[in-house]
């Protein structure tokens, strides 16, 4: 039977007067991407506000691996973040009914368990659309607000959402869950939502910087290039410089914005062979609304939220967790210097990645009936989620017999960490990984657009055949 948003917010609320009454150790296990961390940190702040002690650990996936080396004996009180909903058997099989469990998560659960022990906060057992109408972080925060300590960090909930790239509707705009919790924020003055270029880092910055580091969407031979860029707005008629300074993207008048939209379509098409229907696909989604937190100065990294969804990104891919949760409650200084410089290096890598991928592709690509998967030796596997994202877009002209991109990556010796993402519509890719996962042998699943696996390297070539 399909439960209710108030039945789940009644177990949930039970959960946690419970914790709190018992004051007892709790255990935090979250994913560690920016709704991961957003999440952590909502749940982290309400518990501290309360004085119940708890650790935390950040992990890939709920992998039998990763569960075994977990010290569950040392707690009575258990919480997932941002996964776990399609692993309940695998807790329960580790846990025990010794621990009481929370699992707040919006990807695909698994087939209802025995869940007297686990209390899953999950949209689609309200049958609320996990994948387009609410993250992690807007769940957590959703559950959580009724205690007023967590109210002064709403903007984490959009921050998660816009890491999940779950800004889907019109104009990149929000739906379900995600958008009544944005409509509060606005409300309570927290965050301004408003239309304009979705360049990456906002319209403080300059034009030429922000057009190289714009990744969603990929712009082939601009994307990663800030000469190539200069050259470019050069090129179609946008002085990039005034006098001495670069221009920052708020100079550009409307005229200029028009110019910049028009030129991108024909570079495309001109310059790299994208048809004419596909480049203004991806030029349109450099038009939309953008998301601002009012609490910071528009030269700030956290100002605009999609450069501060991609800053907790960074911090949770390259194990900086503490510095990302300082950030989150407001620590500044030496922090958000450090953010900075990692979220460079990440950045920096990144490109380096990329650009390999696009030099090797033939070479690193084994092809499938429907899908492709690219193998990627030198990449670690908090790197193959972002890869394969942007691989989606980047090499979408070279895989167009395709209906799913993946991003294979060791996690062992004897394994890959592989990151799917969908090039067609006519495909569920959480659900047919977990369909997958029973018939072959291995840990999968996800969302429709986007989904994971941990499978062993034997049986790769397997699992291209029968998708």
């Amino acid at each position: 039977m399909q439960a209710s948003l108030e039945s789940l917010k009644s177990r949930f609320r039970s959960f946690v007067e419970e914790v709190r009454r018992e004051n007892d150790q709790v255990l935090i296990i979250s994913h560690y991407d920016a709704d991961g961390l957003s999440s952590f940190s909502l749940m982290a702040y309400f518990l501290k506000k309360n004085d119940v002690p708890f650790h935390a650990t950040f992990v890939e996936q709920v992998y039998p691996e990763t569960l075994a080396q977990l010290p569950f004996e040392n707690y009575s009180y258990v919480v997932f973040l941002d996964l776990g909903s399609g692993y309940k058997n695998l807790i329960r099989e580790r846990i025990g009914d010794k621990h009481k469990v929370l699992v707040i998560d919006h990807h695909i659960p698994s087939a209802p368990e025995d869940t007297d022990k686990i209390v899953e906060i999950n949209p689609y057992l309200a049958g609320i659309n996990g994948s387009e109408e609410t993250s992690s972080s807007t769940l957590t925060y959703y559950f959580l607000r009724d205690y007023k300590e967590v109210k002064s960090l709403v903007h984490l909930a959009i921050v998660g959402a816009l890491g999940d790239r779950l800004d889907n509707g019109e104009k990149r705009s929000f739906k379900g869950i995600n958008r009544e919790v944005l409509d509060e924020a606005v409300k309570e003055g927290k965050i301004e939502a408003r239309i304009g270029l979705r360049l990456f880092g906002g319209s403080s910055r300059p034009l030429v910087q922000a057009l190289a580091s714009t990744m969603d969407p990929f712009i082939p031979g601009l994307t990663g290039n800030e000469t190539a860029c200069y050259n470019f707005l050069r090129n179609i008629g946008i002085e990039p410089k005034n006098g001495d300074n670069l221009r920052t993207v708020g100079s550009l008048s409307g005229e200029e914005v028009s110019i910049l939209v028009t030129g991108l379509v024909k570079y495309l098409v001109w310059d790299h062979d994208v048809s004419p229907k596909e480049a203004q696909e991806i030029v349109e989604r450099i038009r939309g609304y953008n998301y601002y937190l009012l609490t910071e100065k528009p030269e700030s990294p956290l100002w605009d939220l999609r450069e501060y969804s991609s800053l907790l990104n960074a911090l949770g891919r390259l194990d900086a967790y503490g510095t990302a949760l300082a950030i989150n409650l407001g620590d500044r200084g030496t922090h958000l210097i450090r953010a900075i410089d990692i979220a460079k290096n990440y950045r920096k890598e990144l490109a380096k990645l990329i650009s390999l991928a696009h030099e090797k592709f033939d070479e690193i690509s084994l092809q499938g009936r429907d899908t492709v998967l690219v193998v990627l030796e030198e990449a670690t596997p908090k790197y193959s989620g972002p890869l394969a994202s942007i691989l989606s877009y980047a090499v979408s002209q070279r895989v167009k017999s395709k209906k799913m991109l993946g991003v294979a990556v060791p996690f062992s010796e004897d394994k890959y960490k592989v990151s799917f993402r969908r090039l067609t519509e006519d495909i569920d890719v959480g659900r047919t990984l977990q369909e997958l996962s029973r018939k072959i042998g291995f840990e999968g699943g996800g969302h429709p657009a986007a989904g994971g696996a941990l499978i062993s390297r034997d049986k790769i070539k397997h699992l291209l055949e029968i998708i």
